[in-house]
């Protein structure tokens, strides 16, 4: 293991010297820490550093909380994959195919058409020049940003990734548990995993240890306070640290979310993500594939102006990889650095 540490520890760092990074890297092999470290600042003013117990924004990587809450409710009995959009939400969609149903939008299959539309615009910033990111409290705010746009393909057709389906699995949530999203997530998904440095905050009220997410504009950096909602929704926006996830994964994986037959379900293959490469596929919120011989690994990954992050397990290596950062740079090149380390 300590050859391994040595390892990851020069890739980073060879990384490093192409491009900068601000956040935090950890990984962990059988249980044993490999290798966990800090970078750059949480708060460049004042040139806070970032530590192992600084929180980050996470962006869609949050999707898998969502999703955990959906196969809770099932598990219960309180709702069914099968349940169509229209019979657990209840909001006008005068163009939406009726037949839209949870799993639909779990897997990115429902055809509808996003508040976020990637291949017409992908600034994600430019959306909240009309609409003030300070109204987007609830998942119910996002719903005038597409309730009323048209279908774009026929429910399973193929996958094409929304963040608007999201937003109404939260909707989901909120509806048949009676209880706010937040709250939901919060008191069943991340306090029950021991993620207790996790959660839904307000850029107007962050607790101690967040970071600010910084946008590079030329040679100049600025917060993103005005590129994304000022809280996050079901489609992405929690905080979380790297030790916080490592305790998500493990969680998940004693079923101590879900029994072991609905974990199973929610990380089984259930579409092609064609989109993103030659053997990738999308579960219930979470990203799979195999990225070598015998390695098949379970992960989310998100970015928004001024976040990115990317956090997996490949359980047949007893492996778990968190990155977060507090820009949206490199991610993924100091993710192939740590597999380089490790000898892949």
């Amino acid at each position: 293991m300590e050859k391994h540490s040595t390892r990851i520890s020069k890739a980073v760092r060879e990384e490093l010297e192409r491009q900068p990074f601000s956040g935090v890297i950890s990984v962990h092999q059988q249980k044993e820490n490999l290798f966990e470290e800090s970078f750059g600042f949480a708060n460049r003013s004042d040139r806070l550093p970032n530590t192992l117990e600084t929180r980050f924004a996470m962006a869609s990587s949050s999707k898998i909380f969502t999703a955990v809450a959906i196969a809770q409710l099932v598990e219960k009995g309180i709702l069914s994959y099968k349940t169509r959009l229209k019979d657990c939400v209840d909001a006008a969609f005068p163009h939406f195919d009726e037949d839209i149903t949870v799993a639909h939008l779990l897997t990115h299959t429902s055809g509808i058409t996003s508040y976020f539309e990637e291949d017409v615009n992908d600034d994600y910033e430019a959306l909240w020049q009309q609409v003030p990111v300070y109204s987007m409290g609830r998942p119910a705010d996002f719903l005038p940003l597409f309730q009323h746009k048209k279908q774009k393909f026929p429910p399973g057709e193929r996958f094409e990734y929304n963040d608007g389906g999201f937003i109404l699995l939260g909707l989901a949530v909120e509806q048949v548990s009676g209880m706010a999203y937040t709250d939901y997530i919060q008191t069943r998904v991340l306090e029950p995993a021991g993620m207790l440095d996790s959660g839904y905050f307000r850029a107007d009220k962050l607790p101690a240890r967040c970071a600010a997410g910084y946008i590079k504009d030329d040679e100049e950096w600025r917060s993103n306070i005005y590129a994304v909602p000022f809280i996050g929704a079901p489609d992405g926006g929690a905080y979380t640290t790297a030790k916080d996830m490592y305790r998500f994964w493990q969680a998940l994986q004693r079923y101590e979310l879900l029994d072991k037959d609905h974990t199973e379900n929610l990380l089984h293959p259930h579409t092609p993500a064609e989109c993103e490469g030659d053997d990738v596929w999308y579960g219930y919120g979470v990203w799979m594939n195999k990225d070598g011989p015998g390695r098949k690994g379970f992960y989310v990954e998100g970015w928004d102006p001024g976040v990115a992050c990317i956090s997996g397990i490949w359980p047949g290596e007893d492996l778990t990889i968190t990155i977060l950062g507090n820009t949206n740079r490199s991610v993924w090149s100091l993710y192939r650095a740590v597999r380089k380390g490790l000898g892949g």
